[in-house]
């Protein structure tokens, strides 16, 4: 499959991707991946494998695995809405409102993603949940992508500081090099779910040194309702609480809900996350 169109990166550090015609697919997403993770490509072969045999609504689908000499790439669905990614630099640059109950609609239909995909089992990871890999649907729900890459991303040995600056992926603290399981799986999505909290994007310096700093600047508020149990929540999922953290999604997701108990937002966040979405229409192919 040659190249077509406008080739494009999404600052991951996965590789280079571009769309392209594939009958009878349709419009597929091509990832011509970074040399260290081309050269994994067993891994990431065995884990289209593993997660192709039960399909997710919440997960993007990888239709195969393609190498055509020293490139290996993935191709894969395109998941039609907004890259959280795109929104967060969005409130960023124009300093739109996004309030505390749409902070929470988000966050939770992110969560809910995550532990769609974490239900089916203690094997199933995704491994790289980030920013530009959560996409926000018409309809508000999350899709997320490019979770083929946990193996590989293991295999390569590195630490959570290279690991976070190259890949943007939170992993909790070890005495070993990070695996790439469900806990971790938590980590980053609590780093995504910290992110919106702060309506911006995480830079290079902020993690994993300023974590707790950047976790009471989004919670310090007091007129903003439930701030204290959102700072609880997000030191647990963040694994910084020295007594208690959150081994799956399924359970963070769970706790999030006494999150927005707690706040009053039932309800008002997937208004709030509503209006947010109606001006950036454009965004969703």
């Amino acid at each position: 499959m040659g190249i077509q169109g406008h080739v494009f990166t999404l600052g991951d550090g996965l590789g280079d991707r571009w769309l392209s015609a594939q009958p009878p697919h349709g419009q597929v997403e091509v990832l011509r991946l970074a040399p260290a993770l081309a050269a994994r490509e067993a891994a990431i072969r065995t884990r289209v494998s593993h997660l192709s045999a039960q399909e997710s609504g919440s997960l993007a689908t990888v239709r195969e695995v393609e190498r055509q000499d020293a490139d290996l790439r993935v191709v894969a669905d395109v998941a039609p809405g907004t890259r959280l990614s795109d929104l967060l630099l969005h409130l960023e640059l124009t300093g739109e409102a996004l309030s505390h109950a749409g902070v929470l609609g988000l966050a939770g239909s992110v969560l809910r993603a995550l532990a769609a995909l974490h239900q089916r089992g203690a094997g199933f990871a995704h491994g790289a949940v980030t920013p530009a890999h959560v996409v926000l649907t018409a309809n508000g729900t999350v899709l997320l992508t490019d979770g083929v890459f946990g193996s590989a991303l293991e295999s390569l040995g590195w630490n959570r500081e290279q690991l976070w600056r190259q890949f943007s992926l939170a992993l909790p603290a070890s005495a070993n090099l990070p695996r790439f399981d469900q806990r971790a799986d938590v980590t980053q999505a609590a780093a995504v779910v910290l992110a919106i909290a702060l309506r911006r994007p995480l830079t290079p310096d902020e993690y994993p040194r300023a974590t707790v700093d950047l976790v009471t600047r989004a919670t310090s508020d007091p007129a903003v309702p439930g701030a204290s149990a959102l700072r609880m929540w997000l030191l647990q999922a963040l694994q910084l609480h020295p007594r208690a953290m959150f081994t799956s999604a399924v359970d963070a997701e769970r706790a999030f809900g006494d999150v927005i108990a707690a706040s009053g937002a039932r309800f008002a966040g997937a208004r709030a996350l509503g209006q947010l979405l109606q001006p950036l229409r454009l965004l969703i192919a």
